[in-house]
Order: C-alpha cells, then sequence, then structure tokens
C-alpha cells in the first residue's frame, strides 16, 4: 500500500498544535503516513510523547534535526514568522534518498477531508503543486517595495504569488538542483529583506515550475472565508484543509469566529485536549482581548468625531470667508 509523506516544521511551543494537525490527517486519511518533523529543539521524550498522542493512528514521526547554527541574526524572523519557517528549504538536504514526493504541511492547518487525489496528482513538469497566497485577495500593490522589485519579471508575465503552508513538492525532481545553498544565495540575493521569510524565496527560486490547485478546496484561509461570508456548514461540506493563518483558534488576542470550531472538534479526539481547553481557558480569564478591541474601536471613533468637528470648523470658516468676500 502507497505511503503518504508529509513534512512540517516546529519547535516546542507546537508540540500540541501539531498533533491537532496530524490528528486530523489521520481521521481522514486511510493511507499509512510516514511524518518527518523539521526541528532544532524536540527532545526524545517530545518524540515519545507525540507518538503515544498519536498511537492509534498508522503513523510513523521521523525527527530530522536542523541546526540553528546556520541562522544568524540578518535572517528576518517574528512573532508570526518564526525561525522553523525556514526549515522547509533543508528538506532535500534531510530527506531519505527513497523519497519520491512529500506534502508540506503547516501546523497550523486541519485536515477535514481525504488528500489521496491531491497527493497522487500527476506532476509533469510542475516542481511544487500548490494554491495562490490568501485566496489571490491580496494583489501586488499591497506586496512590499522589496517584493514588487524582486518580482518585477514575474509580475510581468502574471506569475501568482503562492502560499507555502500546503505545498507537493516534486522531490524526484528537485533533489538533483535544490539545497540550502541555492536557497541561501537566493536570500542573499534579496539582501535577507524578505516580508514572507522563506515564501518569498520559495516563490523567487520556484516560480517557472509551479502547479495550482484550488484553494477554496486545499488552502482556504480560515478568517478570509469569515470574512467573505463563507458559512461553517458550507467549509466542512466543501473544504479539505482549513488554514488558520494569522489568528490562531488557540489564542485568546483576537477575536473568535464559528470557522474556529472546526480545529477544537479534531483538539477533542486528541489526548491533549484537557491541556489545551486549560490553557485556553486560562489564558482566556487572564486577557480583557473584546475589552481592549472595543476601546480601541471607541478611540477610532473619538478621534475621527474629533476630525469632523475640525472639519466642520474649517468649512465654517471657509464659508464665512467667502461671504465676506462676496460682499460689496
Amino acid at each position: 500500500m502507497m505511503k503518504m509523506n508529509i513534512a512540517t516544521a516546529l519547535n516546542q511551543k507546537y508540540i500540541h498544535y501539531t498533533i491537532v494537525m496530524l490528528t486530523s490527517l489521520c481521521e481522514n486519511n486511510q493511507m499509512p503516513i510516514d511524518a518527518y518533523l523539521l526541528h532544532s529543539e524536540l527532545t526524545d521524550n517530545d518524540i515519545q510523547y507525540m507518538k503515544e498522542c498519536l498511537s492509534s493512528y498508522e503513523i510513523t514521526l521521523i525527527p530530522l534535526a536542523v541546526s540553528r547554527e546556520v541562522f544568524h541574526d540578518r535572517f528576518p524572523r517574528s512573532e508570526e514568522w518564526s525561525l522553523e519557517t525556514y526549515y522547509r528549504l533543508f528538506l532535500f538536504d534531510l530527506l531519505p534518498s527513497n523519497i519520491e514526493r512529500i506534502l508540506y504541511l503547516d501546523v497550523d492547518l486541519i485536515i477535514d477531508k481525504s488528500l489521496e487525489e491531491y497527493y497522487t496528482v500527476d506532476f509533469q513538469s510542475d516542481e511544487i503543486i500548490t494554491c495562490v497566497d490568501s485566496l489571490g485577495k491580496t494583489g501586488w500593490e499591497k506586496r512590499t517595495k522589496k517584493q514588487r522589485q524582486m518580482f518585477a519579471p514575474m509580475i510581468a508575465q502574471g506569475y501568482q504569488y503562492f502560499n507555502a503552508g500546503v505545498m507537493l513538492l516534486n522531490v524526484a525532481a528537485m533533489r538533483q538542483h535544490y539545497h540550502f545553498d541555492v536557497y541561501l544565495d537566493a536570500i542573499q540575493e534579496w539582501n535577507y529583506e524578505m516580508a514572507a521569510p522563506d515564501q518569498d524565496i520559495l516563490n523567487y527560486v520556484h516560480w517557472k515550475h509551479i502547479g495550482y490547485i484550488d484553494p477554496y478546496e486545499y488552502d482556504l484561509f480560515a478568517r478570509i472565508a469569515h470574512n467573505e461570508h463563507i458559512r461553517f456548514e458550507t467549509v466542512k461540506e466543501k473544504t479539505a484543509i482549513i488554514h488558520f493563518a494569522g489568528d490562531k483558534p488557540w489564542n485568546t488576542t483576537n477575536v473568535h469566529y464559528d470557522i474556529e470550531k472546526i480545529w477544537w472538534e479534531y483538539a477533542a479526539l486528541t489526548p491533549c485536549y484537557q491541556i489545551l481547553l486549560r490553557e485556553f481557558m486560562d489564558d482566556l480569564f487572564t486577557r480583557n482581548t473584546l475589552e481592549e478591541k472595543i476601546r480601541a474601536i471607541l478611540a477610532q471613533s473619538d478621534e475621527a468625531a474629533l476630525k469632523v468637528n475640525q472639519l466642520e470648523t474649517i468649512n465654517q470658516k471657509l464659508m464665512d470667508l467667502l461671504q465676506r468676500s462676496a460682499q460689496p
């Protein structure tokens, strides 16, 4: 029976969220799964814990250690883009030689349907089969100046920027030409000024050999779906991969919405559910997220009201001036 090879990158902070993602994958896919875990800090106990949490499924966890020593301060990173996001660029240096294809999945995903059709697709001449970033809602005019500069030749040819959180990689074709040094050369071409660190680099290097699939089915950004008034029931019916990019269902720093229930449904299937729930509740009761949001809106309203009053005053002065000027 064919195996599904998947890869993801994580640190200790994301162990439980990775377990939820892998649980959703196993629940909806019958193929045996080899999961390659790119990391720098997982201990043997961490790996054993993850194996125990997933022991009821036919999945094998295979840790792949990445050295942090190759990264220096010039590599962009933030709360949204951690150092681990670069680990995708090491895949061809670390994967066993018998791997011909692998599906890279971010840990903030939920897989709600079978991925067999996607996983077994014919690559033809493509190196990566993936989805347009953010459903194509972000045009080049909203990208940074550096992104527009570096992608200018591609933009001229109508290139569509892809999201690197879900990628089917043609390893058999790519390992002959790509390794970390190739990507490092590209990073240096960018002078380390990437807005979306490794995602910019992957787009920059592979733009000529990308195949696209439907993002509404295979990389639906949950927040965008909510903003577009796509109902929870519609997502459950039609979407195979839901991506909680940006706001996370387990965070209390954002206002929540109904599509996040999908993430918690799978969290409830894991042995770490009570831990996740307790962490969420503890954080929820020690934060005032909604109150802070309301205060920010009110502050913005007060500021807007002040500006309107100032404009009305200026307008009245102009009217008075015009009236005086019109008098004989």
